[in-house]
């Protein structure tokens, strides 16, 4: 064992590996362990191997719901990359630039992600109910009862509205990384852009958007696990069963209900619960490490050139 005056770093490490092993890894382990047992969390056990696995990859019922979920899941992380990920670049760029009233639009911005989500779900509620909410009432007092809606009630409509309220809410989080980022941008390098005769398009494709690598790389593997990790405000607005039709369910969701709802045919089954944690991990696991290879050989082939 290193002596502690030669590494002097173990001691800041140690207490956080400890607290990281007690809530991390030592239930990732009793995780695989519960999954190969059928077992309702209190009782006895049985032992049935991949039994959990077959069902769900195999169950006519199961992996109807699983695959839903899923797909529910990838559409969102498509959705943060794609659409949510773009505007938190260019509301930072926005900011950074400092357009008239940043401060002002900054703390705007910022504010609903320091509010919980459950009180934002509880507020989207409010605000989209069919009955008494402030969308379908404007809509009455202007005149416009043919475009009433239910809203997070209507399947094809909730999806599209989840994604618009998640991002409301969270999307503060990268666009605070890229706008850390553009800070950090030399002003030099920016000043001789401008001696160069530069636009501002161009110093935004050929100086900026390259030194954003850090930014973009954090950015891009955060927002998958973000959206592939979604519960609190689908939960507070579609409930445990993922709204009408499982419209907006989502992975955890899916194990909420079967770890602590009684769907599992009928009863509780943590064993179950956990075989959908256990896969769920692995698809997170692998789809970043797959990013971090692709994101990282490609910044630093692009940095070669």
């Amino acid at each position: 064992m290193p002596s502690l005056k030669k590494k002097p770093y173990i001691a800041f490490i140690f207490p956080g590996f400890i607290v990281y092993t007690l809530f991390m890894i030592i239930p990732l382990f009793a995780a695989v362990y519960y999954s190969f047992f059928k077992w309702s969390g209190i009782g006895p056990k049985t032992f049935i191997g991949l039994e959990n696995y077959r069902n769900l990859f195999t169950d006519a019922r199961l992996s109807g719901i699983f695959w839903n979920a899923l797909g529910n899941n990838f559409t969102f992380v498509l959705s943060v990359l794609c659409i949510i990920m773009p505007v938190q670049l260019f509301i930072a760029y926005w900011l950074d630039i400092k357009i008239i009233g940043y401060k002002f639009h900054r703390t705007i911005i910022f504010l609903p992600y320091i509010i919980s989500s459950t009180i934002v779900g509880f507020l989207t509620m409010l605000v989209f109910n069919p009955n008494i909410g402030i969308i379908n009432t404007v809509l009455k007092k202007l005149g416009f009862e043919s475009r009433l809606s239910a809203w997070f009630g209507d399947p094809q409509k909730a999806f599209p509205l989840l994604i618009v309220v998640i991002a409301w809410q969270g999307i503060a989080a990268g666009m605070f990384i890229f706008l850390a980022n553009l800070k950090g941008i030399s002003k030099n390098l920016i000043e001789a852009s401008f001696i160069d005769g530069a636009n501002r398009f161009q110093r935004f494709r050929y100086i900026i958007l390259p030194c954003l690598e850090p930014a973009l790389i954090n950015n891009i593997i955060l927002g998958t696990i973000w959206g592939l990790t979604q519960f609190d405000i689908p939960f507070v607005v579609g409930g445990p069963q993922g709204g009408i039709d499982n419209s907006i369910d989502f992975m955890n969701l899916f194990f909420y209900r079967f770890s602590f709802g009684g769907s599992y045919y009928g009863e509780t089954s943590m064993g179950f619960g956990a075989t959908i944690s256990i896969v769920l991990f692995f698809i997170i696991l692998i789809i970043t490490v797959i990013q971090l290879y692709i994101l990282t050989r490609k910044f630093n082939h692009s940095d070669k050139r």
